[in-house]
């Protein structure tokens, strides 16, 4: 059992490769908007964006790590504004990437413009999410991506989606949110930025 199991997640993972090399990142950077401007026509949610992105605090041992990258590394997240995990995550990635512009770019596509993407990076339970966090390098080859939640609070939804009701279930998820601020997040997106780009990416 171990062993099919193994070779599925194996497959998986290959399949994952294969579309993310298919995708056009270039064409998807290029038509992607900065991050500030989709901060500043964002609708739905406004209450969160906008004093999450201003009160977001990136500890110092987070920003000597992103001065240190080897090159630049541009972040392209596939979100939307009425989304709450991208509401959640996407305004201390940001922040982050404002507090280092010279090693880092940020840019957001629509969910509609980016679903190739989110086809390639499907959730632990095969479902296609917001946000969706894909780093490039400063040629637009892919080095990895990101989906939906931090892997500790992600693994806790998986797990308990089918034992409990939906209002304690988000209960739950905003309490971890509010509690980690930001932590888990930061730190999962720079052990990505901190890779470098596969040969033929």
């Amino acid at each position: 059992m171990k062993t099919l199991l193994s070779a599925a997640c194996a497959l998986l993972v290959a399949t994952t490769t294969i579309q993310a090399v298919q995708i056009d990142y270039p064409a998807m950077w290029e038509k992607a908007t900065p991050f500030h401007v989709f901060l500043e026509n964002v609708k739905a949610r406004q209450d969160q964006w906008k004093p999450r992105f201003a009160d977001a605090a990136i500890d110092a041992a987070a920003l000597a790590e992103t001065k240190a990258l080897p090159a630049r590394r541009r972040i392209l997240a596939v979100a939307e504004d009425r989304c709450s995990d991208s509401a959640w995550a996407l305004p201390f990635i940001a922040k982050l990437a404002a507090a280092v512009p010279e090693k880092l770019e940020m840019r957001v596509i629509s969910r509609a413009e980016g679903s190739r993407i989110q086809s390639a990076h499907l959730t632990p339970d095969g479902r296609l999410a917001t946000p969706t966090i894909i780093v490039l390098d400063e040629n637009n080859r892919y080095i990895g991506g990101w989906v939906e939640r931090p892997e500790e609070l992600q693994k806790w939804y998986v797990e308990n989606k089918p034992k409990v009701s939906q209002g304690a279930l988000y209960e739950h998820v905003n309490k971890w949110y509010i509690e980690d601020a930001g932590r888990s997040t930061i730190r999962e997106i720079l052990a990505i930025l901190a890779r470098e780009a596969a040969e033929g990416k």
